[in-house]
C-alpha cells in the first residue's frame, strides 16, 4: 500500500499494528502461543505538526498573493524607465521651458500641448491598470465563495464517513484512506483562509475560520458573497460572508486576505494616492496658470465649472479649488490700437462688510467693466463674452483663486487621475497658452514660474515639489512592496521547512518500505520452513 502510494498526492505512509494473538491451551495444560494479529492499520502523522504546517501555509499564501499584487502595481508604474509618469512629466515641464525660448512660436506651444496630453494620457492609463488589476482581483474574491463551499462540504462528508467506519472499531482502526483525502481537503482550505482544527473521540474534525465555526458534526456552514461601497466610488467590493446571517468572515490570513490587501489597501491605496496627487497637481498648476496670458485674449469663455447657487458664498460651495478672500484683474484690450485697461475684482468671505461674495456678485463686477459683459448659463457657469469684435480680454493676478475655482483660463480639467484632461481651449488654440504676466502677449514671466513648478516646494502637496510628492509616493510604494517579498520569502522558507518534516514523518521511504517488505518475505520464509520441516517429519513418521 505504501509502494504503491508514494507519489500519492496527500497520502500518508501507513503502518500495521502487530500484536501477539491471545494463547491457547492444551489438552495437557500447556498454554502455546497462537502467532500474530493485524490489530489495525494507523497513519504515521504528527497532528500538531499537520496544524503548524496549514497555519504556514494559510500565512505563505497571504504574503506571497500580497506581494504578486505589488508585482503588477510595479508593472503597472513601470518606474525607472524612458516610459514612467516621472518621465513624462519631465517631459511637460521641459516643454514649456522650450515655449520660454521661443514664445511666438505656435508650434512650439502645440508640442507643449501634446505632452502634457501625452501625460494625461499616461495618467489615466495608470488609473485604468490599477482599476483593471481590482476587478480581477475582486472576481478571484467572488470565486473564492464556491471553493470554499465545495472543500467544507467535502470535509462534512468525509468526517461521517469516517465516523461510520470508526466508531465500532477498537482503537487502531482508522479509515486511512478518508484521513488522507480530508487532510487534502484541509490543506487546500487553509491555502485559502485561516483555519484551525479539533478532532473529537468520533474522528470527527470540526473547523473553525477566526471564532466561528465552518464544519461540524451538524454539517458545513455556506457561505455567499456580499458587496459593500468602494470608498473610492469605483466598483462594488467583493466579501466573503456567512449564507445564514450574513456575517463576514474573520480573515487574517491565507490568499483570501492576500486578495483582501491586494485589492483595497495595495492597490486601492496607491490609486487614492494618485488621485490625491494629480488633484493637487490640477489645483497647484492652474492656480499658477490662470493668472497668466497668452499671445491672444478671449473673445468669449465660459468657465467649466457651475455651482449649485448662484447666491450662496462661493468658499461655501464645496468647490474643488477653495476660493478666499483676495482679488484679481481682468485685462480687456483694444485689438486695432492696442490700448489695454486693467480692472480689479476684489473678493471676500471675511463677512465684514455684511456680506460674503457669490457668484452673482462676480457677475455684476464683470457687467460693469466696459468691454465685456458676463452672465450665468443653465447649469451655473459663468459666461464672459466681449462687447465687440474688437475687444479681447485676459485675466491676472488672481490671489483669490476664484478662476481656478469656476473653470476660467485654466490648463487642466477634472478632479483626479481618473478625470484630468486639458482645456478644449488649448487644443484648437495653442496661443491661448497662458505664459505671459503682465499683459497679453508681453513677457513669459508666468511661464518661467509654470518651467519651475518641478522644484518649487508647494503647500497643496505637503511643502514638496511635484516631482518630488511623486518620487516620494513611489519609493514608499516599493518599500512596503520589498518588506512585502521578504515576509512571503521567510513564509515560503518556514512553509518549506515544516513540509520537509512533514514528509520525513509522513512521507513514503521506498527503501525503508523495500526493508520492511524483506523483513516480512524473511518471516514468510522462515515460517514455510518449519511447515515445510515438519510435514517431512509426519512423511517419515508415516512411512515407519
Amino acid at each position: 500500500q505504501n509502494l504503491t502510494n508514494s507519489s500519492t498526492p496527500g497520502y500518508v505512509r501507513e503502518q500495521v499494528i502487530l500484536a501477539s494473538s491471545y494463547p491457547k491451551q492444551t489438552t495437557g495444560g500447556y498454554t502455546i502461543g497462537s502467532g500474530v494479529d493485524v490489530t489495525g492499520v494507523i497513519q504515521m502523522i504528527d497532528q500538531y505538526l499537520e496544524d503548524r504546517l496549514r497555519t504556514s501555509q494559510s500565512d505563505a499564501m497571504n504574503t506571497s498573493t500580497q506581494s504578486n499584487v505589488y508585482n503588477q502595481l510595479e508593472f503597472i508604474l513601470n518606474e525607472l524607465t524612458d516610459s514612467d509618469l516621472s518621465t513624462q512629466l519631465d517631459n511637460f515641464f521641459n516643454a514649456i521651458g522650450d515655449v520660454l525660448n521661443q514664445p511666438e512660436s505656435l508650434s512650439i506651444r502645440q508640442i507643449c500641448i501634446d505632452e502634457a496630453g501625452k501625460l494625461v494620457e499616461m495618467i489615466q492609463k495608470m488609473s485604468s491598470s490599477i482599476l483593471t488589476a481590482r476587478v480581477d482581483i475582486n472576481k478571484s474574491i467572488a470565486d473564492t465563495a464556491d471553493e470554499i463551499n465545495r472543500l467544507t462540504s467535502e470535509i462534512a462528508n468525509l468526517n461521517n464517513a469516517i465516523a461510520k467506519i470508526e466508531a465500532a472499531e477498537r482503537p487502531g482502526v482508522e479509515a486511512v484512506g478518508l484521513r488522507d483525502d480530508r487532510l487534502l481537503a484541509l490543506s487546500e482550505l487553509s491555502a485559502l483562509i485561516n483555519i484551525k482544527t479539533h478532532e473529537d473521540e468520533n474522528g470527527v474534525v470540526t473547523v473553525y475560520c477566526g471564532g466561528d465555526a465552518l464544519v461540524t458534526n451538524n454539517g458545513a456552514r455556506k457561505v455567499t458573497v456580499g458587496y459593500n461601497t468602494d470608498p473610492y466610488g469605483d466598483l462594488s467590493l467583493a466579501e466573503i460572508r456567512f449564507e445564514s446571517n450574513n456575517a463576514a468572515l474573520d480573515i487574517y490570513s491565507g490568499k483570501l486576505n492576500g486578495m483582501y490587501e491586494g485589492r483595497d489597501a495595495i492597490l486601492g491605496g496607491f490609486s487614492e494616492q494618485l488621485d490625491e496627487y494629480v488633484g493637487s497637481l490640477i489645483r497647484e498648476f492652474n492656480k499658477l496658470y490662470a493668472s497668466g496670458q497668452g499671445l491672444t485674449g478671449y473673445e468669449e469663455l465660459t468657465g467649466l465649472t457651475g455651482v449649485k447657487d448662484a447666491d450662496t458664498p462661493l468658499d461655501q460651495l464645496g468647490l474643488f479649488e477653495q476660493p478666499k478672500s483676495g482679488v484679481f484683474s481682468v485685462l480687456v484690450q483694444d485689438t486695432v490700437s492696442g490700448t489695454a485697461t486693467t480692472t480689479e475684482i476684489r473678493v471676500d468671505f471675511s463677512g465684514t462688510n455684511g456680506t460674503k461674495t457669490t457668484l452673482n456678485d462676480i457677475v455684476d463686477a464683470l457687467n460693469a467693466i466696459d468691454g465685456i459683459s458676463a452672465k450665468l448659463t443653465s447649469d451655473n457657469r459663468l459666461k464672459i463674452t466681449s462687447t465687440s469684435a474688437e475687444k479681447e480680454f485676459a485675466f491676472a493676478n488672481d490671489t483669490a483663486n476664484v478662476l481656478a475655482a469656476l473653470g476660467l483660463n485654466t490648463f487642466f480639467t477634472g478632479t483626479d487621475s481618473r478625470t484630468i484632461g486639458i482645456n478644449s481651449t488649448l487644443k484648437t488654440d495653442p496661443g491661448k497658452l497662458a505664459v505671459s504676466a503682465s499683459g497679453i502677449g508681453a513677457d513669459t514671466e508666468n511661464g518661467v514660474r509654470l518651467a519651475a513648478m518641478p522644484e518649487t516646494r508647494l503647500s497643496g502637496l505637503g511643502n514638496k515639489s511635484i516631482t518630488e510628492s511623486y518620487r516620494v509616493m513611489v519609493i514608499e510604494t516599493m518599500s512596503k512592496a520589498g518588506t512585502i517579498k521578504a515576509v512571503a520569502t521567510g513564509d515560503i522558507s518556514y512553509y518549506t521547512s515544516l513540509s520537509a518534516q512533514r514528509n520525513s514523518i509522513c512521507g513514503v521511504d521506498i527503501d525503508e518500505e523495500t526493508v520492511s517488505l524483506l523483513n516480512f518475505q524473511r518471516m514468510y520464509q522462515a515460517t514455510a520452513k518449519y511447515v515445510t520441516v515438519i510435514n517431512e517429519m509426519l512423511d517419515a513418521l508415516i512411512a515407519m
